[in-house]
């Protein structure tokens, strides 16, 4: 029985000094404890937090609001669209304003006129004076609507510069928006593939 004990008791010490840890075994655990510890604390440096999740949720809601929308912009590009079919273009403009100059040398002056009067002087002249009259009144009446025409074409002149500034504008406008959407998504699917 006693015999029976013993070799029972150097089985366990056999099997305890096969299956137990040397000290290799200790510090190579150690080592990799250690760095188990090192990775930990590297994520939880560089991983996002709740809070920061919730800023940039708070950030792209703000964006969301503040963007043109694609209905904004295809608004934006109907309005220009019918202001290019109805504006005058400089070729409409300057074709008005040759024919205006084509008029004002083919039209009698207010000299000519004065000196057709002072010619008239026989009784078939006189005869022909109402009609005569009546040509130098409606010549009077266009040269009086020459200036008035020249400022309208002025004034839709720098209408049309204003328009062409302000399309100008706008395209670098929705060119920035544009491109800050590209950003805006570029960053969210960034952020969705951490």
């Amino acid at each position: 029985m006693m015999e029976q004990l013993l070799e029972r008791i150097f089985d366990e010490l056999a099997f305890l000094r096969a299956n137990m840890a040397t000290k290799d075994d200790v510090a190579a655990l150690k080592d990799d404890i250690r760095a188990l510890e090192s990775r930990a604390s590297h994520i939880e440096q560089t991983m996002a937090t709740k809070d920061d999740i919730a800023a940039m949720d708070k950030r792209i809601s703000q964006i969301e609001q503040t963007m043109a929308t694609k209905d904004d912009i295809a608004a934006m590009d109907k309005r220009i669209s019918q202001i290019e079919q109805t504006m005058a273009t400089k070729d409409d403009i300057a074709a008005m304003d040759k024919r205006i100059s084509q008029i004002e040398q083919t039209m009698a002056t207010k000299d000519d006129i004065a000196s057709i009067e002072q010619r008239m002087a026989t009784k078939d002249d006189v005869a022909d004076i109402p009609f005569i009259k009546q040509a130098v009144m409606e010549t009077l009446e266009t040269i009086n609507e020459i200036p008035a025409i020249k400022q309208t074409l002025s004034e839709a002149l720098r209408k049309l510069d204003n328009v062409i500034a302000s399309q100008a504008r706008q395209e670098l406008v929705l060119q920035s928006l544009a491109f800050r959407s590209l950003e805006q998504e570029n960053e969210i699917r960034a952020l969705k593939a951490k």
